[in-house]
C-alpha cells in the first residue's frame, strides 16, 4: 500500500496578500483599532497613548514602542507580538479595519 499526502484544506493554504493590502495594515491607526479591542488607552504628551494594562507600551499613529521589553514596530508587529496573532490572523484583522484603498 502506499501513502499519498492529504491536500491542504483552502482553509489551511496560506493566504496571498498583496504589496499594497500589506503596507496599508501597517499603516492603520493603533489607538482606535486597541480601543475596539478593548485596550484601555491613556492619552500622553505629543499625540502619544500609553496601553495602561502593558507597562510602559506606547502607541502614536501606526507604531509602537514597549522599552521595558525592547519591542517596536507597527500595526501588523502589534498584533503578532503582543496578541499573538499569526501573520494572516493579524491581516484578517488590519484588512478589515482599512479603509477602502481610493478612500
Amino acid at each position: 500500500m502506499t501513502w499519498r499526502k492529504a491536500e491542504p484544506t483552502p482553509a489551511a493554504l496560506p493566504k496571498r496578500w498583496d504589496r499594497e493590502q500589506i503596507q496599508r495594515a501597517r499603516k492603520t491607526p493603533l489607538a482606535p483599532l486597541l480601543r475596539r479591542r478593548g485596550y484601555p488607552l491613556r492619552a500622553r504628551p505629543g499625540e502619544n497613548f500609553l496601553v495602561e494594562d502593558h507597562q510602559d507600551l506606547v502607541i502614536k499613529d501606526s507604531y509602537w514602542v514597549w522599552p521595558s521589553r525592547q519591542m517596536k514596530g507597527n500595526a501588523i508587529d502589534f498584533l503578532m507580538l503582543i496578541e499573538c496573532r499569526s501573520f494572516n490572523e493579524a491581516m484578517d484583522i488590519l484588512v478589515a479595519e482599512a479603509p477602502p484603498a481610493n478612500a
